[in-house]
C-alpha cells in the first residue's frame, strides 16, 4: 500500500533540479536535529484559517476535512497515508496561554499528577491539555511528520499504542500504519455539527530491507535527542480547536 497524496506543491518549496542533487545538504552541516522543529500533520476543519483565502495562514488547494503539514502546508488530502512510527513518547500535558491573551505555550511539560490537568470541583475544563506525541515518517516518499493526538482525538492514540503493543518479536519501527481523515458529527447544544477526526488501521509490516534499514536510521538518530513537535495553532480555547489533532 502507498500513499495516496494529492499533488500539491508544498507552500516554500521547489523539486530539486538533478544537478542540484549532488550537493544535497552543503550549507546546513551547523544544523542538527535538535535545532529542528518536526511538523505536524493536521485536519483541516470548519474554521481553520488554513481554508480562508484572506488569511495569512491560508493553504492554497485545502479543502475542508483534508490532512496537511502544518509548516510545509503540503496537502495530503483524506488519505489513506502510509506510516511507520520512529518514536512514541510518554503521554504528557501542554498548558496554553488564554487566546484572549494571545494564545501560546505557556508550559510544555506539566506531569499528568498535576491538578492543571483534571477538572475542577464545580467542572470547570482543565487548565492543560493531555497529548500523546509521536514522530512518523510517511512511506514511501520518507518525509517526516508528527502525530499529535488530544482531545477527541486520544481514543486514535490509544488504538495506535494497541497495535503497536502487538506487534510482538518486532521492533516497534518495523510496522506500517495508514491514516486518514474521517467525518463525525457532535452535539453542540441544540445543534449538531459535522468535524473530522484521525482514523488508524493496521497496514503490515515492512518486508523491503533498504526501506526498514532507513527507518531504523531515523529510530537511532534521534532516540537520545529532545524532539519538538509543532504545536503551532493548537491553543485549545481556539475555535474550533477541540476537534482538531
Amino acid at each position: 500500500m502507498t500513499a495516496d497524496i494529492v499533488k500539491t506543491e508544498p507552500a516554500g518549496l521547489l523539486a530539486v533540479p538533478d544537478f542540484m542533487k549532488g550537493d544535497a545538504g552543503r550549507g546546513l552541516e551547523h544544523l542538527k536535529k535538535d535545532d529542528l522543529q518536526i511538523p505536524r500533520l493536521s485536519l483541516a476543519q470548519g474554521l481553520s484559517p488554513q481554508l480562508v483565502e484572506s488569511d495569512a495562514k491560508y493553504v492554497d488547494g485545502l479543502r475542508l476535512g483534508d490532512m496537511y503539514n502544518s509548516i510545509t502546508g503540503q496537502v495530503y488530502g483524506k488519505g489513506p497515508l502510509t506510516f511507520a512510527v520512529v518514536r512514541a513518547d510518554p503521554p504528557r500535558a501542554i498548558e496554553f496561554y488564554p487566546l484572549e491573551s494571545g494564545g501560546g505555550i505557556k508550559d510544555r511539560d506539566v506531569p499528568l499528577t498535576d491538578p492543571r490537568v483534571s477538572f475542577g470541583k464545580d467542572g470547570e475544563k482543565p487548565v492543560a491539555t493531555k497529548f500523546y506525541d509521536y514522530v512518523a515518517v510517511l512511506l514511501p516518499s520518507r518525509e517526516w511528520i508528527g502525530l499529535s493526538f488530544k482531545s477527541s482525538s486520544l481514543k486514535t492514540a490509544r488504538i495506535l499504542n494497541t497495535l503497536m503493543k502487538l506487534r510482538s518479536g518486532m521492533p516497534m519501527f518495523g510496522g506500517l500504519y495508514v491514516i486518514s481523515s474521517v467525518a463525525q458529527k457532535k452535539a453542540i447544544g441544540a445543534s449538531v455539527v459535522t468535524y473530522y477526526n484521525f482514523d488508524v488501521k493496521n497496514a503490515g509490516n515492512i518486508t523491503d530491507e533498504a526501506e526498514y534499514n532507513f527507518v531504523k536510521g531515523l529510530y537511532e538518530s534521534i532516540s537520545d535527542r529532545v524532539v519538538v513537535v509543532d504545536k503551532g495553532d493548537l491553543d485549545p480555547d481556539a475555535p474550533g480547536a477541540e476537534t482538531e489533532m
